[in-house]
């Protein structure tokens, strides 16, 4: 059969190319399908092992770089060139019980897997070095902004702190849709299983799968396999362009709070004066391509059918790879900002001080000095903020508003409202202060090994259960 030329070159080219890519995983596929059907008798294993053979010697030959003419895809091009090595009749039997709905679906889902995998690594390798930082910075002060104004002062292990947190609660998240991608298809066939007795159990614990998914027709339907590990990586995307955004903020001209080393900064071709800081650049581009990528995949499941359909394909596939490629990248840069970045805490403090960042805690020192309600104290101290920090005016707003006597000197004023004060005594849970900060990183690091544990297991029992097969697979060749 010849196909449009137009459609061939569109559709079927573009798609034989994407699943050259996933070729591995076909070939393990089917030899665990073929060790199956060899396990239950349903294929002899004299005709297991000629199949085996034959399968072996092919996977070792290279692939063309074109689709013939005639051939609708890879899975039929390699039943061809099975048929061409032992005949028709034999090839056919590795077809029994399984198509290309079962097929497609596992290596989509083995390929995820791997992909999800490898970015949890990065995640894990991130909030390593984010808690890291945070330990070395614990005593460094930071001025914190709401709505893109000063606030208040705070130590950059907090900062680096709360940007770690979340990305835990999306590694643990990313976690989780890991079970849901880690089960098999296969055995599913086309929708309703198969009228022999074949074991989909051996094949999804021959390929790394938690387990087979239950429901035949939902394992060749459902988009959840990726709208589910997306969802996450669209909050790892925004949380990281955010993060971009806020440092580029805090590094600008104006700020100046934070620096960075020559090496992450390039200049103008023409302005001798400019530093720019691209590479928070660079990250904010990646997490929104990334995320861009992301919602196109999400956006191709909208009103379609609760079926098999093309939209659950390898289009829809490379797009998700791409958008994973991008992102790795946002989480490489991320490490090397993190690593690299420096605070100007000269910097910090004058801002604080040029801003009054820090009169809250002035205000609730009043508090707990004199006795006064905190509304009193606030009213007290935005008269005191406004008339440009003046001591006569904060004792004359404050006798007049309490009637009580004003005790404090000067120098106990400018005590209370250091920089460094305000960070100490705010040891509350959650808090800049030493201990709370101390406490955090306990419980990051402690959460963190758990899912390292759990990234490592889930590996450990992925390269067993191929190693399993591959032994397996040899046994049959060689007739053991």
């Amino acid at each position: 059969m010849r196909f449009s030329k137009v459609y061939k070159q569109i559709v079927l080219d573009n798609s034989f190319k994407n699943w050259k890519n996933l070729l591995a995983y076909y070939f393990q596929i089917s030899k665990a399908h073929l060790l199956m059907l060899a396990r239950t008798e349903i294929v002899p294993k004299s005709l297991a092992k000629e199949i085996a053979q034959a399968f072996a010697d092919l996977e070792n030959e290279k692939i063309g770089e074109i689709l013939p003419e005639d051939v609708e895809d890879l899975v039929f091009l390699i039943e061809r060139k099975l048929s061409e090595k032992i005949g028709v009749e034999k090839a056919g039997f590795l077809h029994i019980a399984r198509s290309r709905n079962d097929i497609d679906a596992t290596i989509f889902r083995m390929c995820v897997r791997e992909e999800l995998i490898e970015v949890a690594e990065e995640l894990i390798d991130l909030v390593e070095k984010l808690s890291e930082k945070a330990g070395q910075n614990v005593r460094t002060v930071l001025l914190m902004y709401t709505h893109g104004q000063p606030a208040q002062p705070s130590s950059f292990a907090h900062y680096l702190l709360s940007l770690a947190f979340d990305l835990l609660e999306v590694l643990e998240a990313l976690l989780l849709t890991l079970r849901v991608v880690n089960a098999c298809p296969m055995g599913s066939a086309a929708i309703t299983t198969s009228g022999f007795k074949i074991d989909r159990k051996i094949v999804s614990d021959y390929l790394g799968f938690l387990e087979p998914v239950e429901n035949s027709y939902r394992a060749i339907v459902t988009s959840h396999w990726i709208s589910m590990p997306i969802g996450c990586l669209k909050v790892l995307a925004c949380d990281l362009s955010r993060f971009a955004q806020d440092i580029l903020h805090r590094a600008s001209c104006e700020v100046g709070i934070f620096d960075f080393p020559d090496e992450l900064v390039q200049i103008s071709s023409i302005m001798p004066q400019k530093r720019n800081p691209v590479i928070l650049e660079h990250l904010r581009i990646r997490s929104s391509v990334s995320f861009g990528l992301f919602n196109a995949v999400e956006n191709a499941f909208l009103n379609t059918p609760y079926q098999d359909v093309n939209e659950n394909g390898d289009l829809v596939l490379s797009k998700f790879l791409g958008g994973v490629d991008v992102l790795k990248q946002a989480l490489q840069l991320t490490k090397e900002i993190v690593e690299k970045i420096v605070v100007d805490e000269s910097r910090v403090k004058e801002l604080a001080l040029v801003t009054g960042s820090t009169t809250t805690e002035l205000a609730d020192f009043l508090v707990r000095e004199f006795k006064i309600s905190f509304r009193q104290a606030h009213e007290v101290v935005s008269e005191y903020v406004k008339s440009g920090m003046s001591y006569d005016s904060l004792v004359e707003r404050f006798e007049r508003l309490t009637g009580k006597k004003f005790t404090l000197t000067p120098d106990q004023v400018a005590e209370v409202l250091l920089v460094d004060n305000f960070v100490r005594v705010r040891q509350v849970m959650g808090g800049p202060g030493e201990r709370s900060i101390e406490q955090m990183i306990r419980t990051l690091g402690t959460r963190l090994k758990s899912c390292k544990q759990n990234i490592d297991s889930m590996k450990h029992f992925l390269r067993q259960s191929l190693q399993k097969m591959q032994a397996d697979f040899i046994s049959l060749v060689l007739n053991r």
